[in-house]
């Protein structure tokens, strides 16, 4: 796709948003401050009119179907273990990488991880790959592989760069020239990976008899928690964690022998990424790119649920949401690169072209689903919805729809997730896990302006944009493993995007007018829904800057309670006492 100019100016990425308000602002403007009433239920204009405005919703249903064959698809294909080959006699040498940068909470508890991992110590090699520019953190990386490296001799390196060209693909580019490892696993600062990682992910890259399988690129883990139950907000990603990983993923690899690397918790064959053309930072998500280059080069990839690599879900909104922007960004930047490949160029069968399409261009949901909450209402107040046949039909197309979806979703992957957490599957532990959907439709709906301007970014804006870290909480205790001398863990800024906030903003206030519209007609029920979605999508924009502690952005509560209670006390001491 050719980068859009004006006049020499890059073109705003933010221009259609603002374009999107306007026309939601007429629309509001037109249909409900001049009453404008459509054709009458039932008739064949009103038939014609009312399926035509209804697209974006079909769509979204043909996106729900495709999660429906996955999820099902799975007790067809994906539910039974996959079987590793077996290891030839002399073990391949492996290189472990560990990018990383200013990870001042979790670098010390990943490079530990890492280096004990079980590998015979001439076969294996750990760089980290620190482009932190933060002295303290660097100072903890160098002691931490320093007295590792003196107490157990693993041949652990740390790589630095001048400058942080490329990002992480750039770190991970340049470690893999640096090895000669036949093989390249890559961790995040925030994965501990288990002991027998290596021992039970390389053998799948052989067959029975220790013959080496060099159609096979990757080997991706999955993803487990270290601190699911926290908050709320965990236990919602949680539950999407588990339904991607073990549900889709699991049916993707079987059906088709294609996964996208998750960007850690992976082993790639490194002379499959050579052939490849090695790691580039042409779109935020890497990963996916690199996976989509082997996928046109004729390699396999392969997903295996039973190796489990537990990580720390993001701890804060602030977290989440920078998290959230970069990948739905960056798989937008991917489509813009690789979906005319993937349609006219890549030889493979109808299905399977269906189904990689499908995979690719997920994130269009967002901007669906952002485009229907916005003319619906419009819709309703027209008369030019199905409600309008009756309440047991709108209710059977607008909300069975997505919550039969969700239920079938959450009950699987919560009875499924066998391997991922340690208590087992008992009545108690289900129902637990099933209530994770509560949080999970908050947190989802709460995210659609944010995800739709991440979207738009990925589609009008550059290519080669920021890379912004996802800030990590991390466990003090596990920070200190450098000795007596380790700094307690910092917190770092997470940059505030406003045209992201401005959508959410507009979003909450063009909701609540409708609601109010709809109260106002006595439609209570499509009021509450209105409501609904501005509540959610105002919760998440007042957590903004809780990563430091912080409401809306700026205002610390725990510093204006604390005002609070020394006026109180002040104005105490100021009252006399009773006379006795």
């Amino acid at each position: 796709m050719p980068r859009r100019v004006r006049h020499g100016v890059r073109f705003p990425w933010w221009l259609p948003n603002v374009g999107v308000a306007a026309a939601a602002v007429a629309l509001f403007v037109v249909v409900a401050g001049n009453g404008v009433q459509g054709p009458a239920a039932g008739t064949a204009a009103w038939w014609v009119l009312t399926v035509t405005l209804h697209l974006p919703m079909l769509v979204i249903v043909a996106f729900l179907s495709g999660g429906v064959i996955e999820r099902l698809g799975y007790f067809w294909r994906g539910r039974r273990p996959e079987r590793p080959g077996r290891l030839p006699f002399r073990y391949p040498s492996v290189c472990v990488q560990l990018p990383m940068f200013n990870e001042h909470a979790v670098a010390a508890r990943v490079i530990e991880a890492a280096c004990a991992l079980r590998w015979p110590r001439d076969r294996l090699t750990v760089q980290v790959l620190d482009d932190s520019t933060d002295g303290d953190t660097r100072a903890l990386v160098d002691a931490v592989v320093a007295r590792i490296r003196a107490g157990t001799g693993v041949n652990v390196q740390v790589l630095r760069r001048e400058h942080r060209h490329g990002y992480k693909a750039g770190a991970l580019e340049e470690g893999r020239k640096r090895t000669d490892a036949e093989f390249i696993a890559i961790f995040d600062a925030d994965f501990v990976p288990p002991r027998d990682y290596l021992l039970r992910a390389i053998p799948h890259f052989y067959g029975p008899g220790g013959v080496p399988d060099h159609g096979l690129a990757l080997v991706q883990a999955q993803w487990g928690h270290l601190n699911h139950d926290e908050s709320a907000l965990t236990r919602a990603q949680s539950l999407w964690v588990d339904d991607h990983h073990t549900l889709q993923m699991s049916w993707r690899s079987a059906r088709w022998r294609f996964v996208n690397f998750t960007g850690t918790a992976g082993v790639w064959r490194a002379a499959a990424v050579e052939a490849a053309g090695g790691w580039r930072a042409a779109s935020l998500v890497e990963d996916c790119e690199l996976s989509f280059r082997h996928l046109f080069a004729g390699y396999r990839t392969t997903f295996v649920k039973e190796i489990v690599a537990p990580a720390e879900l993001p701890a804060t909104y602030t977290a989440y949401k920078a998290q959230q922007k970069r990948w739905t960004q960056g798989w937008v930047q991917v489509q813009r690169m690789h979906l005319a490949t993937l349609l006219f160029r890549h030889r493979c069968s109808p299905g399977r072209r269906l189904h990689l399409v499908y995979h690719m261009c997920t994130s269009w949901q967002w901007p669906l689903w952002g485009l229907w909450i916005t003319v619906l209402p419009a819709l309703i107040h027209s008369g030019l919805w199905f409600g309008a046949l009756g309440t047991a039909a709108g209710v059977a197309l607008y909300v069975l729809p997505s919550l039969l979806w969700m239920s079938l979703v959450t009950a699987l992957a919560s009875a499924e997730t066998r391997h991922t957490y340690t208590e087992g599957l008992t009545p108690s532990s289900f129902r637990r896990r099933f209530a994770r959907i509560l949080p999970y439709l908050v947190v989802n709906t709460g995210m659609l302006p944010h995800q739709f301007s991440a979207f738009t970014e990925g589609l009008f804006g550059p290519m080669h944009s920021e890379f912004e870290r996802t800030p990590k909480a991390g466990d003090a205790a596990s920070a200190a493993g450098a000795g007596a001398g380790a700094t307690r863990p910092r917190r770092y800024g997470v940059k505030v995007h406003w045209p992201y906030v401005a959508a959410e903003l507009f979003c909450v206030a063009y909701q609540l007018a409708w609601a109010s519209v709809f109260l106002a007609e006595g439609l209570v029920w499509c009021a509450l829904g209105a409501g609904y979605v501005a509540a959610c999508v105002a919760y998440l924009l007042f957590r903004y800057g809780d990563h430091a502690g912080k409401v809306l952005f700026v205002l610390d509560p725990h510093r204006l309670l604390g005002a609070r209670r020394v006026r109180r006390s002040r104005r105490a001491e100021r009252v006399p006492a009773p006379a006795g």
